[in-house]
């Protein structure tokens, strides 16, 4: 991490933080991540924990519904078969101005493992003396499995969706098209409106992934190998949303972020159904 993305001996004073080095976490069998978080948690089981993944920090369970609640953070269904987990994330980068100001509004303190699973992490404690431990008590391992079950309906329907879709070609690509087609619109509407310099870069960006995305769709009904133009268009999706998770951080960027996210997070879900429901097939 960098110095900006570490708090200064100032900052550890003000919020009580301590800092606890080279604590091991060992990889697990499903998921290295959410074995460490219950580690962690075990040890500080009135506190959210959070661990690195590459450039996010991810909560697991308890913590990710916690945010869930609190925060709105979206919930996704992971691990193997037979040990499932919901999980939040949050870009590592941010998590000072995310997490501290969810310790000034609600009391609760935090746990942030930063590192690597192959060199180990270090802990950053939120000491907070007036937490706040009813919220995450309140989160049993009954809410947690229900979530994980009603996740797990959801992702049957949005299978069973994508079949049907496979079933009816035509109206596959026109579902396609038409929401990529409402993203288009939507983003254009924000481009149009932002200062010169910025229309000039972080516009471009925006407009180019998104012709990229808007020539997949025209073509994808007369595709003859359709798994791999899904696959390059998954790729063009996940490039947008980070894109359009810039836009919180740049100052003059004025757009419906949450509108515009949720746009483009649909339209990742219905191109990864397809492109399951396809490789199924073949």
């Amino acid at each position: 991490m960098t110095d900006t993305q570490t708090p200064s001996e100032t900052e550890r004073q003000q919020l009580a933080i301590r800092r606890v080095r080279g604590v091991e976490l060992g990889l697990g069998t499903a998921d290295p991540s959410a074995v460490t978080a219950a580690r962690i948690e075990a040890q500080y089981p009135t506190h959210l924990v959070l661990v690195q993944a590459g450039k996010f920090l991810h909560a697991y369970d308890r913590s990710a519904y916690a945010l869930h609640v609190l925060k709105k953070y979206r919930l996704k269904l992971v691990g193997a078969t037979g040990e499932p987990h919901i999980r939040a994330g949050m870009p590592a980068g941010n998590f000072k101005r995310r997490l501290w100001s969810m310790v000034a509004e609600c009391g609760i303190p935090y746990v942030v493992a930063l590192g690597t699973q192959a060199t180990g992490h270090t802990l950053y404690v939120s000491d907070q003396p007036t937490g706040n431990a009813a919220v995450l008590a309140a989160v049993s391992p009954d809410v947690v499995q229900q979530v994980i079950e009603d996740l797990r309906q959801r992702e049957a329907l949005n299978t069973a969706a994508a079949r049907d879709l496979l079933a009816q070609p035509d109206n596959a690509g026109f579902r396609l098209k038409a929401h990529a087609q409402d993203l288009d619109t939507a983003l254009l509407q924000d481009i149009v409106k932002l200062p010169r310099d910025l229309r000039n870069t972080y516009g471009e960006n925006l407009r180019t992934v998104m012709a990229r995305i808007m020539l997949a769709v025209f073509a994808f009904g007369l595709e003859d190998n359709k798994p791999a133009l899904l696959r390059a268009l998954s790729a063009d999706v996940d490039l947008l949303k980070h894109h359009i998770a810039q836009a919180p951080r740049l100052s003059q960027v004025r757009i419906a972020f949450e509108h515009r996210a949720g746009l483009a997070v649909e339209l990742g879900r219905l191109v990864g159904g397809l492109l399951r429901a396809y490789e199924a097939r073949s």
